[in-house]
């Protein structure tokens, strides 16, 4: 793995300033991320720590729908009562995607954003 810096934001407008820089990459959960960094398809200078921002709430929307925020946890979402009522396949489906572990730490706003898994799209030759 190549040598990168790193910064944990303070805010949200910290993170967006500290990110705007070329070569800086967002760091949820990072169980993605530290993968792709191992097997040399990203190679950020820098990763910007967004996981003690305040965006993890799960909240009921006017539309009968809800309000996810980026940083909560698979696990979060999954065992959360109104989507095991609402939204069941959703939580079947984050149950069934990964161990604990990784639920535990894996965001939603990281799988929403992560790279495809496809293993042609990991080779860093091409």
């Amino acid at each position: 793995m190549r040598p990168f810096g790193y910064e944990r934001a303070e805010s949200a407008v910290a993170a967006a300033r500290r990110a705007a820089d070329t070569g800086a990459t967002f760091i949820g959960g990072g169980t993605n991320l530290v993968d792709l960094m191992k097997l040399g398809v990203m190679t950020p200078e820098r990763l910007v720590d967004v996981s003690r921002l305040p965006n993890r709430d799960i909240a009921d929307a006017d539309d009968g729908g809800l309000a996810i925020g980026a940083a909560a946890t698979n696990t979060a979402l999954a065992n959360d009562p109104r989507v095991r009522e609402r939204f069941r396949v959703l939580s079947l489906a984050l149950l069934s995607g990964a161990t604990p572990q990784i639920r535990n730490k894996a965001t939603v706003g990281g799988n929403l954003l992560q790279r495809t898994r496809c293993p042609y799209f990991y080779e860093v030759g091409l």
